[in-house]
């Protein structure tokens, strides 16, 4: 009998701890999410714009400042396949590993752990503009664009499929 007080004791105690940090983590929108998370996480983070729906771009945008954001998602109330931030007018920043504002504006924007995941993510290649890289939890897509620069985090397990298609456009007529 007094072990199993004890097993109840504990396994509550667990329970009630995880239910805690669950409740208090910072919440992420990420790809592999519902895009009514990535809205309602979007509200949530004053640096970023409203994002509004467009069938064209297959996909949720807004820009504000400097900063445009978006998370493309194929269909308006599915899964977001990718998100990505496009940074302008300031040429101290650009997303590479070791630039430490674009760091901290992940940081900002997402969390330690993604900005952490982007910085010690590994290169895997280049195709055309885009620079490849693989982190622990997502892969990353980065690009020097006109006055500015890119980062577009997308699930590993879609990162060759990724460079694949980047490969394949470089010959092919692609609609991006």
């Amino acid at each position: 009998m007094l072990k199993s007080n004890k097993f109840n004791f504990v396994y509550h105690a667990a329970m009630s701890t995880l239910a805690v940090s669950l409740a208090i983590a910072p919440a992420n929108a990420l790809p592999g999410q519902n895009i009514k998370t990535v809205l309602n996480w979007a509200k949530t983070k004053p640096q970023l714009p409203t994002l509004t729906y467009s069938s064209e771009a297959h996909g949720y945008g807004g820009n504000k400042g400097n900063l445009y954001f978006y998370a493309d998602v194929p269909e308006q109330n599915g899964t977001v396949t990718k998100e990505g931030i496009t940074f302008s007018g300031d040429s101290s920043i650009k997303f590479t590993t070791k630039n430490a504002k674009a760091l901290k504006l992940l940081e900002n924007i997402y969390s330690s752990n993604i900005a952490n995941d982007f910085q010690k993510s590994r290169y895997v290649t280049k195709v055309g503009r885009d620079q490849f890289y693989r982190g622990q939890k997502y892969g990353y897509i980065t690009a020097a664009v006109q006055n500015g620069t890119n980062l577009q985090i997308i699930p590993l397990s879609k990162l060759q499929e990724f460079i694949d298609s980047a490969k394949y456009c470089q010959t092919h007529q692609c609609d991006l």
